[in-house]
């Protein structure tokens, strides 16, 4: 098959593009400008598109996340666009262009699949994440730095407050009832696991409230609801990251724990900053070196196995992770990793694991033959190019 691939700065579309040739398609690059131009209504780039799909014969245009102007020039072209989510929130996702029908859209989050199945995307998939473990297996411990990525306790990830993140502060206007309303509805949230209640509780009269300080104008295409938005961009991030420092902090006078990100001026008492690491290179060094390796699943992803969690468990490193619905279709808690679903519970874990060597070790190998044996890019590939062919 040919594949014309959107290229932009993702992660593992290396490992995507290496996956399909592999599978022996051709795949040629197209460089994708996410984040530079209008990816709604862009009717240059839209044409820029389309000039090349007309040149060449393409079975298929392939990117991660979704784009309404590529869906709309391969639409135009009747040639086939899968677009693999891998980001919720994703507003792009939320466009009519999502509904046509020449497009191939490929969910990690299984609640989001079956939240767009209710809306009429027809080719919709459920597909997780992956981890290249191949190319981990590569990483050997004589060639890593103990000093540099060794620690107890780790964590790759941002907490959402850098100024350019911390979109909370767009609403720090709001009345005094509305404030603290809305710290009450993120404390509730705060020690509820395995369901999202922030949209369901922001009423008409708080939503107003909202849009006086932080209104929203959607485009003509987006579907998206205002409460939808400001519970998932706004509140599900100011929540994770308040979550992330509490718990880091909770971990760290206890133990020795180290935070790897890209927000170099983050203090946490008792918590070491190291900085951000490389994807490719350096993250793959922290998950094998760190006793325990922590996931805390941004809040807007509902169900889904951040691709974190994949990445820790193919690398062989040991994953303790706040509980998400979509693990329990494929590995098995206790056996291939472990989940907490309070605050109480993961320091008691942490406390039990890290004197439970021989426990904590054998969970780690597990999860690893796991994600080997089915997760890979290759297993993903062989899945999507399954579904290509067949519809």
């Amino acid at each position: 098959m040919n594949i014309l691939l959107l290229e932009w700065d993702s992660f593992a579309h290396e490992y995507m593009i290496e996956e399909f040739r592999k599978a022996d398609n051709r795949v040629d690059i197209f460089p994708w400008p996410f984040g530079q131009e209008n990816m709604r209504e862009n009717e240059a780039l839209c044409s820029k598109l389309s000039k090349i799909l007309k040149e060449k014969k393409y079975d298929f245009v392939f990117s991660f996340n979704f784009f309404p102007v590529a869906a709309k020039a391969c639409n135009n072209c009747r040639i086939k666009y899968a677009a693999w989510i891998y980001d919720t929130p994703f507003l792009l996702l939320y466009s009519k262009y999502t509904m046509l029908d020449t497009n191939y859209i490929f969910f990690f989050d299984k609640s989001l699949f079956y939240d767009f199945k209710k809306h009429g995307v027809h080719n919709a998939f459920y597909l997780p994440m992956a981890a290249p473990v191949d190319c981990y297996d590569s990483i050997k411990k004589e060639d890593m730095d103990g000093e540099r990525y060794g620690a107890d306790i780790s964590f790759v990830g941002s907490t959402y407050n850098e100024e350019r993140q911390d979109f909370f502060q767009y609403i720090n206007g709001v009345n005094k009832y509305t404030a603290g309303y809305l710290q009450g509805i993120m404390k509730m949230q705060g020690e509820v696991y395995g369901e999202f209640i922030l949209e369901g509780l922001l009423t008409d009269n708080i939503l107003h409230e909202l849009q006086r300080v932080c209104p929203i104008r959607k485009g003509e295409d987006e579907w998206e609801t205002e409460a939808w938005i400001y519970a998932n961009y706004f509140l599900a991030r100011k929540l994770t990251g308040e979550q992330r420092v509490e718990q880091l902090e909770l971990l760290g006078k206890k133990h020795f724990v180290k935070l790897y990100t890209s927000e170099r001026k983050l203090e946490i008492p008792n918590v070491i900053n190291c900085g951000p690491v490389d994807y490719m290179e350096e993250m793959p060094r922290v998950f094998k070196n760190s006793k325990i390796n922590l996931n805390m699943t941004l809040r807007s992803i509902h169900t889904g196995i951040p691709l974190r969690a994949m990445d820790i468990m193919g690398s062989g490193g040991f994953l303790l992770t706040n509980y998400q619905e979509d693990f329990l279709e494929y590995f098995e808690p206790g056996i291939d990793y472990v989940f907490y679903s309070s605050r109480e519970e993961l320091i008691e874990l942490t406390d039990y694991y890290l004197i439970h060597e021989d426990e904590r070790q054998e969970i780690a190998y597990n999860g690893y033959c796991k994600v080997k044996s089915g997760h890979t890019y290759k297993d993903r590939v062989e899945f999507l190019l399954g579904q290509m062919k067949e519809l």
